[in-house]
């Protein structure tokens, strides 16, 4: 009976790492977006995809992500986005989204999500704009 209950121990402190919760995987130099194939060349701005079997789908910005995520409303898993004044992963209900112009000669847009609603609303007077939650992201990746 005593080998049972070590047992069971230590099956448990094996299987408690597998159970825990979902963690974003890192950007590197050179990693591809997921939708558009590009390089996510300003990680300061990455987003990602866990899928439940913890692959990771990389985005180089959150509109791409959205724009995704609109294109495939049963792709399931938990979504990262990152923090620019940080380089932290959240989770993009925590953060507000900055629209900023990507490429002048093209007219490219993205976003920059920010944790902090004093650091959102610096970037936004820089940037000329106002931010924006991910609802508003969504629908206006779903619009376009």
């Amino acid at each position: 009976m005593r080998r049972l209950g070590m047992t069971g121990v230590v099956l448990a402190t094996l299987l408690t790492p597998a159970c825990g919760s979902v963690r974003p995987v890192a950007v590197h130099d050179g990693d591809q977006c997921f939708r558009c194939r590009r390089p996510i060349v300003e990680r300061a701005m990455a987003g990602e995809l866990m899928d439940g079997n913890r692959f990771a789908s990389k985005f180089r910005a959150p509109g791409c992500m959205a724009k995704y995520l609109a294109a495939h409303p049963d792709e399931t898993g938990t979504i990262f986005v990152t923090d620019y004044a940080t380089g932290k992963w959240i989770r993009p209900e925590q953060a507000l989204f900055v629209p900023v112009l990507l490429n002048r000669a093209t007219g490219e847009s993205d976003y920059r999500a920010f944790l902090s609603q004093a650091n959102a609303d610096v970037a936004a007077v820089e940037l000329h704009t106002a931010p924006i939650d991910w609802k508003t992201v969504m629908e206006k990746a779903k619009a376009s």
